[in-house]
């Protein structure tokens, strides 16, 4: 059921690519949402990447033969984050994240999901997260179901939202640090408010994040 929006777009073989402090993982092109403010909809890279639009799905080795190639003395964290939904291949990436954590200890590993990898994988998937996944930030995007469903466009429909919050909530307390995110310019004052409410009532934190351009050299 995912979408991998492949269609005739500039591809290339980037697995790996920075950003900022941080080494950013590319490990697929599918997605469950269609969100009418992604950036991909609108261009082939991110934060001055090369095109992350995939010739080929990597596997955890090819990973990280690229983040050897990049790695640099200072990097903070690894970032599952690339074209594409991570938990849509979750399997290689909790191999590349096992592997990292084996030869980079020190470094945390963050993951970027819209939180539905339990309808696309199941609710037993999550746990394997659970002592090598240091962050992870779910984008959240809107405080019901009618909302998300519009911006989004998940495949799964309504039932989508209530998957990510429920997502969330297992983390909590699991994994050291859960956030939340919403693109501040898609949504009202009032709905931003109840989405803090939530993420307040489950032990998350919210982040408001700015709609990202191709041409921005920095997520936050």
């Amino acid at each position: 059921m995912q979408k991998d929006f492949l269609g005739s777009k500039s591809r290339s073989n980037t697995f790996a690519y920075i950003v900022g402090d941080n080494i950013y993982l590319n490990i697929t092109n599918r997605c469950t949402n269609d969100c009418t403010f992604c950036l991909r909809n609108n261009g082939d890279a991110a934060y001055g990447s090369n095109p992350l639009w995939l010739e080929h799905e990597p596997t955890a080795d090819e990973v990280l033969i690229q983040v050897k190639d990049i790695f640099f003395d200072n990097c903070q964290s690894f970032v599952f984050c690339g074209y594409g939904e991570p938990t849509c291949r979750f399997q290689t990436l909790i191999k590349t994240a096992k592997q990292l954590k084996n030869k980079y200890p020190n470094i945390p590993i963050r993951l970027n999901t819209n939180g539905q990898s339990e309808l696309i994988n199941s609710i037993e998937y999550t746990s394997q997260l659970f002592g090598l996944i240091d962050s992870v930030s779910i984008s959240m995007n809107s405080s019901n179901e009618d909302d998300y469903d519009e911006l989004c466009r998940p495949v799964f429909g309504k039932k989508a939202f209530s998957a990510m919050i429920e997502f969330g909530k297992r983390c909590v307390g699991n994994i050291p640090t859960v956030q939340f995110s919403v693109v501040e310019e898609t949504l009202s004052e009032e709905n931003i408010a109840k989405c803090r409410e939530i993420t307040d009532k489950i032990g998350a934190k919210l982040r408001i994040r700015k709609f990202i351009s191709e041409n921005d050299k920095n997520p936050e």
